[in-house]
């Protein structure tokens, strides 16, 4: 049998340090592991907002194109069996250049919101060469008192309107674009304002902000069938065959904050968006109709619809 031969120990024998390639490695492997950890946090992140801002602008595109079909679906409505203050039968009627029930123009802006008359002008610089589109239509009274409304009719702010108690003062939905004061282009709704003022004066309200482009088609009934024919922006509208019009289609650009979309296509043209479609849009070169967003980090989602209008102007 062999003797076991104790030795002793040494202090800090197997104990060995890294060597400086160990080091450097190890501190390579730490980094690439942090920076592939941030792109990824940084694409979710991104991920997250975009997907988030796409709904919002569901749910605006959603909104604006309800207010507008309501609006829509009102035009033109007479109030045959109401009574004004007087107890006179219905004597209001839409006139076809003065107050027809729509009426819209191309690349137009509301110069002055508290005019009654102001629906637009045609080329007078509409944000991104936006259009404007005004319904009218009769309120309806309390069967016992004639200025105040029953709450059925209502206009696109919301507000309910009275039987008009006077000549000029049909029910009114007027769409436009404006900036903020912060810049923002928003979707704003003109009414008639008060009813019963001595002096009628209209009021202006934002409704959606983020629209950068608010386009317009009309479509005209040329053999009386009631079915549109012919699809035309307002500025080549008659005012006297603005009684022709029998539908509207409506298309809106909607952006979101800065910081909500991705990057955009190399191919500019891949980056145009049709606001009424670009099917519907077809071979036009109609100024409008075809929208190029800037390229600043912005989602934008295209919304639009087409409304059939009762028409009637006797």
């Amino acid at each position: 049998m062999m003797p076991v031969v104790l030795r002793p120990s040494i202090p800090g024998q197997g104990q060995r340090g890294l060597t400086l390639v160990e080091l450097l490695v190890s501190l390579v492997l730490a980094s690439l592991i942090t920076l592939a950890a941030t792109a990824l946090y940084s694409v979710t992140v991104s991920s997250y907002r975009t997907v988030d801002a796409g709904q919002e602008l569901q749910d605006s595109g959603r909104f604006a194109l309800e207010v507008i079909g309501q609006a829509a679906r009102l035009a033109g409505y007479q109030n045959y069996a109401q009574r004004d203050g007087s107890g006179r039968d219905n004597s209001r009627r839409f006139a076809s250049t003065s107050f027809p029930t729509v009426r819209g123009f191309n690349n137009a802006k509301v110069a002055t919101p508290g005019t009654i008359t102001d629906d637009g002008v045609t080329n007078n610089g509409g944000v991104n060469l936006s259009d404007t589109l005004a319904f009218r239509f009769h309120g309806a009274s309390l069967a016992t008192d004639a200025s105040n409304p029953d709450g059925s009719m209502i206009d696109c702010q919301g507000v309910a309107q009275n039987y008009p108690l006077n000549a000029d003062d049909v029910a009114l939905s007027l769409f436009w674009v404006a900036n903020d004061s912060t810049g923002e282009p928003s979707l704003q709704c003109i009414s008639r304002g008060s009813p019963a003022a001595t002096t009628l004066t209209r009021n202006t309200q934002p409704i959606l902000k983020g629209v950068e482009t608010f386009q317009v088609m009309y479509g005209l009934d040329t053999n009386g069938d009631s079915v549109p024919r012919q699809w035309v922006s307002g500025q080549s509208v008659a005012a006297a065959d603005w009684v022709k019009v029998v539908a509207v289609r409506v298309g809106l650009v909607i952006r979101g904050d800065v910081g909500s979309g991705q990057a955009q296509s190399a191919t500019t043209t891949e980056n145009d968006l049709y606001p009424l479609g670009k099917e519907f849009t077809g071979n036009s070169t109609e100024t409008g109709l075809k929208f190029t967003p800037p390229n600043d980090g912005r989602l934008r989602r295209v919304f639009n619809a087409t409304f059939k209008l009762r028409n009637p102007q006797d």
